[in-house]
């Protein structure tokens, strides 16, 4: 290892925005990702689109993460078996929740059927899934928000609706050592896993 002394001059005071920082080239690693990261001399996924043939997919476009692989026990921190078990075992109670929360709204008890109306934006399970990612602490809800296609403030009142009810129930979610700013930052994690 060689290293030597820059004597250049620099502005002190410069900021970089979050916009800037994920339009880099950046490979986040699994320990404190957050701290560890490769630069790429291009984006990863610019690499693919060189490699790729004629046959497949453009490399451009962005990774669509779907449920199953937000549901990686490597993001959840427990295995698929145990997130499907959380699921059945918070629903009734998340169900008999909401119910109480729309009664309070209305201000009497349903006058139609169960299921009529508006629909929920995330489902029960989807809701149960992304508190236990942002327990996790591996990702911001704005970016959460992106991953399951709805807005920061949803996330955040499935974390409250949700929360109680882990803590209920016993279920203590430790937090995940990396840390992602973009959706194709969990995509490259989730590609890179070994098979």
């Amino acid at each position: 290892m060689h290293a030597e002394l820059d004597t250049g001059q620099y502005p002190t005071g410069s900021q970089v925005s979050d916009d800037e920082i994920a339009a880099l080239p950046i490979t986040r690693h699994r320990f404190h990702g957050d701290r560890n990261y490769t630069l790429h001399p291009q984006h990863p996924m610019d690499a693919m689109a060189v490699k790729s043939t004629s046959g497949q997919a453009p490399a451009n476009k962005p990774h669509r993460l779907t449920r199953h692989w937000l549901q990686d026990p490597e993001l959840t921190g427990m295995t698929r078996q145990q997130l499907s078990g959380l699921i059945d075992a918070l629903t009734p109670a998340l169900e008999v929740q909401r119910e109480q929360v729309l009664r309070t709204r209305r201000g009497h008890e349903r006058l139609a059927a169960p299921g009529a109306g508006a629909k929920a934006k995330l489902t029960t399970a989807d809701r149960i899934l992304v508190t236990v990612l942002h327990l996790r602490k591996l990702a911001k809800m704005d970016l959460l928000g992106q991953l399951f296609g709805v807005t920061a403030p949803t996330i955040s009142r499935a974390k409250q609706e949700v929360g109680p009810l882990l803590e209920a129930h016993g279920h203590h979610i430790t937090a995940f050592t990396a840390r992602f700013r973009t959706p194709s930052d969990v995509a490259t994690f989730l590609a890179s896993k070994p098979t």
